[in-house]
């Protein structure tokens, strides 16, 4: 029998979150329940990984919090086989929640290392099919492209005096859809 060492930090999660956000869809809560999050961040403490800490990921990205993800995803009301398209993806975690919702994604990392690393990551994870582009123009010549693009980033903190993240533009289906980790959705045309 295996024991899930996170498994009462899990739920202690999923109850607070829950009664915040009834409505969340189901796939996501059994994501919550069925995946650790330990193995992803294994440099960091079990027990910070299911609260407000943000640990660092691919690239020393900023990883949203288990809230954020679920809020971000719950928040994008992605439709089961809608293509999805992430620009610099921060950690795979929140890859396999996204992957609860559809199985068409395709990655765009544009720093070379990274993105030979991110594809030995997502080939380990048994999901080999998933494209990983080096630019979003490249997302233009697929087959099928993404209808969005999501870009996970961390906003500067309003306190330390940094101007906001400029808006993204992209010609890619005629809107980039970002996250920050504070907010919420923007379309942008």
């Amino acid at each position: 029998m295996t024991i899930d060492p996170e498994r009462e930090r899990k739920a202690r999660f999923l109850e607070t979150f829950l009664k915040e956000n009834p409505d969340v869809d189901p796939r996501l809560v059994a994501a919550i329940l069925r995946l650790p999050r330990t193995p992803f961040f294994p440099d960091f403490s079990g027990k910070d990984l299911y609260g407000e800490f943000r640990p660092c990921g691919w690239g020393g990205r900023v990883s949203p919090t288990p809230r954020e993800a679920l809020l971000i995803l719950e928040g994008s009301r992605i439709r089961a086989g809608e293509r999805i398209g992430v620009w610099c993806l921060t950690d795979p975690y929140f890859l396999l929640l996204l992957l609860e919702l559809t199985h068409r994604v395709t990655i765009v990392e544009e720093d070379r290392v990274l993105r030979t690393q991110l594809r030995q990551s997502i080939d380990d994870l048994g999901y080999a099919y998933i494209p990983v582009l080096s630019s979003l123009e490249e997302t233009e010549t697929q087959l099928a492209p993404p209808e969005r693009i999501f870009r996970i980033f961390d906003s500067p903190v309003p306190i330390q005096g940094l101007r906001p993240v400029p808006p993204l533009r992209s010609s890619v289906q005629g809107w980039v859809l970002d996250h920050t980790l504070t907010g919420g959705p923007f379309e942008l045309g």
